[in-house]
């Protein structure tokens, strides 16, 4: 499953960052949304979090509010069919945004990058000087 590996892979940048550069690093919320609302609750997303970084946040909405999100991301979501035990798998992309102070998106980080890379483009971003328009 992709998912536990980029999560693991960002808890690597958070904890990178806060000893490189700890006041960048403290301005940085990791959040993990869920695109399966149907299975994941608020209470199984707690249980799930257990197994990640203590920074991250983790969402989630109504069935309507997660497709919202995806369409405004542009995340491929699609759920495979049931098995016999109502079992199923949730295909979905994989791409990791990165937000400024505004929230407005300022990177996406996708799969391939590595944690110092990661790292390097968000203190990159982080440091630029701003332009007033």
């Amino acid at each position: 499953d992709i998912c536990p590996s980029e999560m693991l892979k960002i808890g690597r940048v958070v904890d990178q960052l806060k000893e490189t550069h700890p006041e960048l690093a403290s301005k940085i919320v990791p959040v993990f949304v869920s695109v399966d609302p149907a299975r994941d609750s608020l209470t199984a997303l707690k249980e799930y979090s257990k197994d990640f970084h203590p920074d991250f946040v983790f969402l989630t909405g109504s069935p309507v509010q997660v497709q919202k999100m995806a369409k405004l991301y542009r995340v491929y979501v699609s759920k495979a069919d049931e098995t016999e035990d109502g079992d199923y798998l949730v295909d979905h992309s994989i791409v990791v945004y990165f937000h400024d102070d505004n929230g407005e998106l300022s990177d996406c980080f996708t799969q391939s990058m590595r944690p110092k890379d990661i790292a390097e483009k968000i203190v990159e971003k982080m440091t630029a000087p701003t332009t007033v328009a």
